[in-house]
This record gives C-alpha cells, sequence and structure tokens, in this order.
C-alpha cells in the first residue's frame, strides 16, 4: 500500500494515463481511502482543465505563415545542397546515397501501424475517467446506427449479452493516430472491455501472436497488463482490449 507522499510523486502520471497497470492499481486503492489524496488528484485535474481553456487559441497571420514557411524552405534546401553537393562531385557515392534513401523510404512506407500501443492506451484513458462517451446506451443496433451515421466504414456493435452476460455501455468516436476510429466500451463482473473498430485497408500491423479459431485469424498481444485481440474482417480491423484472461479474451472476439 503506497503513502500519500509516494501517492503525490506518481498523480501527475496517473491523470496523463503513463503508469504501468499494477502502479495505476495501487493509485486506485489509496485514492479510494484518502480523501485528501482524492482531492488532490481532482484539483490536478481541474487545474490542468483550466490551463487547457485559458491558452487562447489564435491563428497566426498569413503574411507570418509565409515568411515561416518561406525560411524553412530555404534551409531544407541548404540541407540538401549541403548533403548532395558533395556526392554530385563524387559519382561513386551516388548510388551509395540512393540506395541509403530508398532503405530509409522502404522503413517509413513500411513502418507497423502501432495498435495495441494505441488502444491499450486509450482503453487506460477511459479506466482513468479521462475520456467520456458520445453515446449512452445498451442497445448494440442503437450505437451501432449512431456509430455509422460518423463513420465511412460499416460498424456493427457488438451483442454480447445473452450468452456473456458482457452489457454495452456506450460509445465514442476517437482516433488512433490518424486513423478515425469506432470506441465501444462493455462492462462485466467489475471488468471492462474495449472494443475499437477502424478502416484497415493498406495497414502493416505489429507481429504477434497467431492463433486461428473457426477459420478466423486472431492477432494476441499483452501490454501494460491487458490483453488484446485483433482480426480483420472485410478491411475493418476489430481489436478487443481488456484485464480479461487470454483464452477468455480471444472466446469473446470470436463469437
Amino acid at each position: 500500500m503506497m503513502n500519500c507522499q509516494k501517492i503525490k510523486e506518481f498523480l501527475y502520471l496517473f491523470t496523463d494515463g503513463e503508469l504501468d497497470n499494477q502502479t495505476s492499481l495501487l493509485v486506485k486503492e489509496h485514492l479510494a481511502i484518502c480523501p485528501l489524496c482524492s482531492l488532490e488528484l481532482e484539483q490536478e485535474k481541474n487545474w490542468s482543465s483550466l490551463i487547457k481553456r485559458s491558452i487562447p487559441e489564435e491563428k497566426a497571420p498569413y503574411e507570418l505563415k509565409e515568411a515561416i514557411l518561406s525560411r524553412m524552405e530555404k534551409l531544407q534546401e541548404n540541407r540538401i545542397n549541403q548533403f548532395v553537393s558533395p556526392i554530385l562531385r563524387r559519382p561513386a557515392l551516388i548510388g551509395i546515397a540512393t540506395t541509403v534513401l530508398m532503405f530509409i523510404l522502404f522503413s517509413l512506407l513500411n513502418r507497423p501501424f502501432p495498435v495495441f500501443n494505441e488502444t491499450v492506451k486509450e482503453h487506460i484513458q477511459f479506466l482513468q475517467g479521462n475520456l467520456s462517451m458520445d453515446i449512452v446506451s445498451n442497445k448494440p443496433l442503437e450505437v451501432s446506427r449512431w456509430l455509422q451515421a460518423k463513420l465511412d466504414f460499416k460498424v456493427m456493435a457488438p451483442d454480447l449479452s445473452s450468452s456473456q452476460g458482457i452489457n454495452l455501455s456506450g460509445a465514442r468516436i476517437c482516433s488512433l493516430k490518424d486513423k478515425r476510429t469506432a470506441y465501444l466500451m462493455y462492462g462485466e463482473n467489475g471488468h471492462c472491455l474495449s472494443v475499437f473498430m477502424f478502416d484497415a485497408k493498406g495497414l502493416k500491423f505489429p507481429k504477434a501472436k497467431k492463433v486461428s479459431i473457426n477459420n478466423k485469424i486472431f492477432y494476441l498481444s499483452k501490454e501494460k497488463g491487458y490483453n488484446s485481440a485483433l482480426w480483420i474482417d472485410e478491411g475493418i480491423a476489430c481489436v478487443f482490449v481488456s484485464d480479461l484472461g487470454e483464452a477468455e479474451l480471444l472466446h469473446l472476439a470470436s463469437l
């Protein structure tokens, strides 16, 4: 059990969702029994919110933008010339430089989409109360229609209530990197289940444990104490994230 002094050291990281699962749980346990630390946490959240609201969102004048962009272009041109000029003076280096540039470009284009890291991060943010639901409903069809009206890909909220007693709570629209994503929240006996759906066309995913069930391929991962199950259906990626065991989570995902 942590004391108040130790908790204060972790409050900032806890608020930002940067703690690992075990440390976050210890902080939660202390906050549940310590009104002073709970009050300090609320004050920290209010202070952060106040700072964000107080920062004015002012657009830079057009002339300033043009001047900055022009300066950046000149700096970039100078850097390119500094790199290219010596190579052009030595033809033997041109082939090497071309190979290096192609390797860098290939690496950037083939970088895996950090699906497990991003979904676990969102799941932790929701557990810590930093994310709100855009629609509150336990009706999969109603939630599916709401999401479908806001996204340009097929979304069907899984109905897990009849066989597993897992109830839908609601949903929100979020972004995983630059991918607009449907985020659905479920609850079961003290466990939270996050379900993410997004267009996976053209994406490359990280290496993960592969399991085949009923002719469907699942990719399993575990980060920060949370299990994830990913599969692709007609170009749409679906990810289940929870603290449930791997076998139980896989069973839910395969329904």
